[in-house]
């Protein structure tokens, strides 16, 4: 855009960014209409309000509806006799279970089946073979054999290390494994799990369809096979056992708890590609609605401590971690980068001259090497290593084998593996407490104006959650902008500083771990905002396209969104633009009926008209009325298309413009402008129609013979002229006073328009914010508060300083 140096600097820079923000922030909080499911919806609550309860609570509440779902669907199977089939995720109906809704275009392929054209590498592409039951597939399956163990996973074609790695952290837990996979029936084929999303547990039910990697022997082509005995081999050697399957699978060849628990984890998300990479403690807080906190290893400050919470005697705590390799490096100690790994145990032993060893056994969720040997430590302490003495074989129970199982010393841990996932467990002896809202980001950041209120009423430890809805659930609608999440915890009145958290690669939450006294504490968040017009869409534009384009998954990942958006403390931006129409509805008819009321008393003066209407006895005063009124409503509806002609012309004349347009408190002579127009105005269209009454009644006169009705017509005439300014009058006082209303209501004014070049987004950043706190006391509470004057907004400080200026 040219500069127009008949300006300021100061007033291009002005300038620039009146145009960079939006006039209107919002957010899309309603794919679709509430009447289309307000049913399937949890109750909106009000703005700001939190819900407590035991932190066991949610989870028996999704675990009975899950019971409850699969006790009908065998009920119902068995009235049928059909094995189950899950019309919400079903496997056999196209693309819609593999991938996402902006997923690129892969019906180019090549006579292998795979992709060809330009899909992104880093995009995720499936080509499952074929698609069979459980008992098809497997001889004798079995949901667990020995119950679950880390050593049974083995990761698929999907790229959800981080959460099979998470998976594998918690099943040595037997306790939490049972807490997930809450109900069954194999006969029938239906599989219920709970998974736990944004503060609260969650039931899902999948039937046993699975993927096999291979398709079937007759695919494509009629192979002769007279006996059948070509299909039965083709069928053992490809199509038969945990081996065959495309995704996630058991190390068992007849186990199958671990593909049906992915295949549910997918369901939830909507499809495969929506599980695709992520971070371990996030997979470990989804499985057990737990509280992970990052470790960056090398801050660690005293790792005697972090070694106390990684032997976990009380069992309150889960680790995993990842490894990172240094300039780019793919592979660090045998092990691959940029991947999830488990950590099983950690044993503090002594040899036979006593000295202490500290050991930590890990777990590569692939469950064997890759190609090179990749994929297994091959450091001290690994398969074959000098350290491994039989002392030591029988001392930790080890044997050596391909099954991705490793040890480390501790020292090696920290100095190998860059991050450590840290899970916090909750049971029925804390209380959760539930806080949500919507809050708009600048594009300057600084600790924000919106505070949560803790009130602690026992002393003890207290978990602190800052967090923002999980849009793995609505891929493709999560919007241009992408947050990052601190906050600053203090007791009332900014006294004491208690803590800081800034994120640690996790943008889902931050949290802290503290112990507080009795009393009441602030938590100030703190958002950063950034924005990829390049790689992500507007929400209103996928919506636009992809109804027409897919719709089915547009409806499932859409009402995703929709719950999602469904928390108490988020404005519901559908129900405000229909209350906002409503009102404008009601402004309507109240300007009507002020015009017929000043109308009315205009009518009711005595004029020379009436007198002599009333000496002939020839004038019918209530119809003579009703026709006033009807001339009234005319010229009010033919000015009110007048008004919203100049309206769209004044629109279309403002987008023409470079220059931000004129403030919206108009000047007292361009108000008289407009009045004078509206009464010219008034008077042509009075003036028009009666010259055509007036050229009416001279032709009606010239076809009648008797000249004695010729008084009558122009004493009417007479009336109506004395009658037409009050009719103006009356207008123009109506105008006027909806004129002033409009005024002082300048949020729709024209006004406030701006002319935005072509292709430019204004900035719109609106964040889903959440604060979840956990405590051992049942009477702790958090509250929504927001400053009450500009005066305490601008009280935010930290250590003398301005919020938002280093923090």
């Amino acid at each position: 855009m040219t500069k127009d140096f008949n300006k300021t600097p100061q007033e291009l820079v002005v300038e620039f960014w009146d145009k960079f923000f939006t006039r209107k922030p919002g957010k899309v909080t309603s794919i679709f209409p509430r009447s289309l499911y307000a049913s399937l919806l949890p109750p909106q609550q009000p703005r700001g309000s939190s819900s407590i309860r035991n932190a066991a609570e949610s989870y028996e509440a999704a675990a009975k509806e899950c019971r409850e779902r699969v006790r009908r669907i065998v009920r119902e199977c068995h009235r049928t006799n059909e094995k189950f089939t899950d019309p919400d995720f079903d496997l056999g109906a196209g693309r819609a279970c593999l991938y996402g809704l902006t997923h690129p275009d892969d019906s180019a392929r090549d006579e292998n089946g795979a992709v060809v054209g330009t899909v992104d590498a880093e995009v995720e592409c499936y080509n499952p073979g074929s698609l069979h039951r459980i008992n098809w597939i497997f001889e004798s399956p079995q949901f667990t054999r020995d119950g679950f163990s880390s050593s049974d996973i083995k990761q698929g074609a999907c790229g959800d290390c981080w959460w099979l790695a998470a998976v594998a952290t918690v099943a040595n837990r037997r306790d939490l494994m049972e807490k997930i996979c809450v109900a069954r029936d194999e006969e029938v084929g239906v599989y219920g799990f709970v998974f736990h999303r944004d503060g609260e547990w969650i039931s899902t039910v999948v039937d046993d369809n699975l993927f096999v990697s291979v398709p079937n022997f007759d695919y494509g082509e009629d192979t002769y096979d007279s006996t059948g005995k070509k299909a039965r081999d083709y069928k053992k050697r490809w199509q038969t056992g945990s081996e065959a399957l495309y995704f996630a699978k058991c190390e068992d060849q007849n186990e199958t708890w671990l593909p049906l628990l992915e295949k549910a984890f997918a369901k939830v998300h909507g499809d495969y590609e929506a599980i695709a990479g992520g971070f371990p403690g996030q997979g470990v807080e989804d499985l057990t609605g737990g509280v992970s906190t990052t470790i960056l290893s090398d801050r660690v400050l005293r790792k005697d401590r972090l070694w106390k919470e990684l032997v976990n005697d009380d069992g309150d705590f889960v680790f995993s971690c990842s490894a990172y390799g240094s300039g780019g490096a793919e592979v660090k100690g045998g092990l691959q980068t940029g991947h999830a790994y488990s950590i099983i145990k950690a044993r503090e032993e002594f040899d036979e001259k006593g000295n202490r060893f500290r050991l930590v056994q890990v777990r590569n969720p692939w469950g064997q090497r890759a190609h090179a040997a990749l994929g297994e430590w091959n450091g001290p302490w690994s398969d074959g290593s000098k350290e491994w003495t039989p002392y030591w074989l029988q001392k930790l129970d080890h044997t050596f084998g391909d099954d991705g199982m490793f040890w480390m010393s501790f020292d090696d841990v920290l100095e190998t593996f860059a991050v450590l996932y840290r899970t916090r467990l909750f049971n029925e002896k804390w209380t959760v407490v539930n806080s949500w809202t919507s809050v708009n980001v600048g594009w300057v950041s600084g600790y924000l104006n919106t505070k949560f209120i803790i009130d602690v009423k026992k002393a003890g430890t207290v978990v602190i959650v800052l967090a923002q809805l999980d849009d793995r659930y609505f891929q493709g609608l999560e919007g241009l902008y992408s947050f990052s999440l601190h906050f600053l915890l203090q007791d009332v009145g900014g006294k004491e500083h208690i803590c800081r958290v800034r994120p640690n690669g996790s943008e889902r939450s931050v949290s802290c771990e503290v112990d507080l006294e009795p009393g009441r504490y602030e938590v100030l968040p703190k958002i950063t905002a950034s924005r990829d017009v390049e790689e992500k869409r507007l929400v209103e534009d996928v919506v636009t396209e992809y109804a027409e384009k897919d719709p089915d998954k547009l409806r499932q990942v859409g009402m995703q969104y929709d719950l999602a958006h469904a928390k108490g403390g988020v404005p519901d931006e559908d129900d405000l633009l229909i209350k906002k129409k409503e009102a404008a509805k009601r402004k309507e008819a109240d300007r009507q009926r002020r015009l017929k009321e000043r109308l009315a008393r205009q009518n009711q003066q005595p004029t020379a008209s009436d007198d002599t209407a009333t000496v002939d006895g020839e004038k019918d005063e209530p119809k003579e009325e009703s026709k006033e009124e009807e001339k009234f409503e005319d010229a009010v509806e033919e000015k009110a298309k007048t008004e919203e002609a100049a309206a769209q012309e004044k629109k279309e004349s403002a987008e023409k413009k470079d220059d931000k347009l004129p403030p919206t408190n108009a000047k007292p002579d361009d108000k008289k402008d407009e009045f004078e127009k509206e009464e010219h105005f008034l008077e042509e269209h009075n003036k028009k129609k009666e010259e055509a009454k007036h050229e009416e009644h001279k032709k009606e006169e010239e076809k009648k013979d008797e000249p004695k009705k010729e008084e009558p017509k122009k004493d009417e005439e007479k009336a109506k002229e004395e009658a037409k300014p009050a009719a103006e009058e009356a207008a123009k006082e109506v105008s006027s006073d909806s004129d002033d209303e409009s005024d002082s209501d300048s949020d729709s004014s024209d006004d406030d328009l701006i002319s935005y070049e072509e292709g430019q987004i204004p900035w719109n950043a609106i964040c889903v914010l959440g604060l979840r706190v956990y405590a051992k006391d049942p009477d702790v509470t958090v509250t929504l508060a927001e400053p009450k004057s500009e005066e305490e907004a601008a009280s935010l400080v930290v250590d003398a300083q301005a919020a938002g200026a280093t923090m």
